[in-house]
């Protein structure tokens, strides 16, 4: 008899702060992949303080699927603060972030969540960055090579879409938010030693204009999670005797 495999179970969270133009083209993307590719699964969607009617387009998506929450903050508190809000709350071992702004096409979805289970983390990469504004993109290319030369992981993006072990992930001390949180908390559980595999995604096409990414403030909040990375994230009383002993650092794609 060979060996029945493990039920695929996942937490998505999607946040979104003023999309009421792309959140509902973001959820009727990821929902039929997850009924479709999961044994079971739960949906956070955030409404980060949006001024528009991205949360009544939310709430009208919950009504119509009991594994759909909404949680609307009354103002912004950005992605990190609403992340920690859904893994708090997840009932799954694993844990995915999907930006409500359409970024990402189906496809790339689909791989992803078809590797769920693969190994303790899934680590997608963009593979269309090219298309994208060149200031993103030379920022993006930037920012991987730093990272890969500090602390030696050699991913092909460390802020893509990223699939996490709640377990894990609620034992590190992620001291970062917004764009530094998945950085923060991606490397802190790299350190840990888990497995990881890397998939392809690909991006939709960006609307022109100045990118919420470049921002200087931004810099700033990354510099300063490198720092913190650097001296080392403490991690919260974790028995590195419980991490699976085929964990290691070697990525498969």
């Amino acid at each position: 008899m060979t060996p029945s495999r493990a039920a695929k179970r996942l937490t998505i969270v999607i946040p979104a702060l003023n999309e009421q133009e792309k959140i509902a083209d973001t959820i009727d993307g990821v929902l039929p992949l997850a009924r479709e590719l999961l044994d079971d699964f739960e949906i956070f969607l955030i409404n980060d303080g949006s001024t528009d009617a991205t949360g009544a387009i939310m709430d009208e998506f919950a009504a119509g699927e009991p594994r759909i929450t909404v949680h609307h903050n009354p103002e912004r508190r950005g992605v990190g603060a609403g992340f920690e809000y859904a893994l708090s709350r997840a009932k799954f071992d694993a844990i995915t972030l999907i930006p409500g702004d359409h970024a990402f096409q189906n496809e790339g979805i689909e791989r992803m969540l078809k590797a769920v289970g693969a190994a303790n983390m899934v680590i997608t990469y963009r593979d269309n960055q090219s298309d994208r504004s060149v200031n993103r993109s030379i920022q993006s290319h930037s920012l991987r090579f730093i990272l890969n030369c500090l602390f030696g992981f050699w991913l092909s993006d460390y802020h893509s879409m990223i699939v996490y072990p709640v377990k894990w992930l609620r034992r590190i001390a992620v001291k970062a938010d917004g764009y530094g949180y998945q950085i923060c908390a991606l490397i802190s559980l790299l350190q840990l030693g888990l497995t990881h595999v890397q998939v392809p995604v690909s991006l939709n096409a960006e609307l022109k204009g100045s990118s919420r990414a470049l921002r200087l403030h931004t810099y700033f909040e990354l510099g300063g999670t490198i720092f913190s990375l650097l001296r080392r994230v403490p991690i919260r009383h974790v028995d590195l005797s419980q991490i699976p002993v085929e964990a290691g650092r070697t990525s498969a794609r």
